[in-house]
């Protein structure tokens, strides 16, 4: 009976979040192309590694305001990043919904 308790708590149980993973690339922000640029600088200066890749969707009318670029950096550094970018843009960076 105890196995079985066990077991099931094991499922369904609270689990303690993951650490961030350093060797992990997560998102940090979905900007305007032409801002993509400075960020990356800033971020770098920072010492914050970070990447940019443009984002070209196939539906021009849904979700897109223009040519959009993502923002990469590590999973431990996700929050430093989001953070700097907040002080450039004015407002919490936005993420590209999937």
């Amino acid at each position: 009976m105890g196995a079985m308790r066990d077991a099931w708590q094991w499922v369904f149980g609270k689990h303690l979040p993951k650490p961030p993973d350093p060797e992990r690339t997560v998102e940090a922000a979905w900007v305007p192309q032409w801002q993509a640029p400075m960020i990356v600088d800033t971020l770098v200066a920072a010492g914050v590694p970070a990447v940019t890749s443009d984002d070209f969707g196939i539906h021009l009318l849904t979700d897109h305001r223009g040519p959009m670029a993502r923002i990469f950096v590590t999973e431990d550094r996700q929050a430093e990043a989001q953070t700097i970018i907040e002080e450039i843009l004015g407002h919490p960076p936005t993420t590209r919904r999937i």
